[in-house]
């Protein structure tokens, strides 16, 4: 005789006080096209969080940091003398650290801009369309009155 009721396939997880033990993802895993999906929603949402965080100093040091020890890499490939290329190499490091902060400080600012002005954009759009609405109701309402028809009464008389 065939079996009609499935198997159950994990084992129960709960114990004699009633309490359900967490266990892990039970679901099927992924299929690589979802998986693909989901991590670019994730790494489009860290970008935005990376973005809508203000700038440091400290992240302006470690930016400089980067930029001064790669030009100090490109000053010795071309062969310069390792002392000069050494001086040169702090000298940019404490120009870079002002002028990527304020660099970052500058955009930030834009984009905060940018952002509140297309907030406003929004708000008032919801806000034509919750008058649209209301307007729309209204004149069914008045509509529906002088036709004798009560509000909300699609049809009338009996169908």
């Amino acid at each position: 005789m065939a079996q009609t009721k499935r198997k159950r396939k994990t084992k129960h997880r709960g114990t004699a006080a009633g309490n359900v033990v967490a266990r892990g993802r039970t679901s099927r895993p992924n299929s690589p096209s979802r998986a693909r999906k989901q991590s670019g929603q994730q790494r489009r949402q860290a970008r935005v969080e990376r973005a809508s965080r203000p700038p440091t100093w400290q992240g302006a040091v470690w930016r400089a940091a980067v930029a001064a020890g790669i030009f100090f890499v490109v000053m010795v490939v071309l062969r310069q003398p390792i002392a000069s290329a050494a001086f040169v190499t702090v000298l940019m490091f404490f120009l870079y650290i002002p002028m990527g902060y304020y660099t970052d400080r500058f955009i930030f600012s834009r984009r905060k801009v940018k952002l509140a002005r297309e907030a406003a954009i929004r708000r008032e759009q919801m806000t034509e369309q919750k008058t649209e609405q209301k307007t729309r109701q209204k004149t069914r309402q008045k509509t529906g009155q002088k036709t004798g028809q009560k509000t909300g009464q699609k049809h009338g008389g009996k169908r």
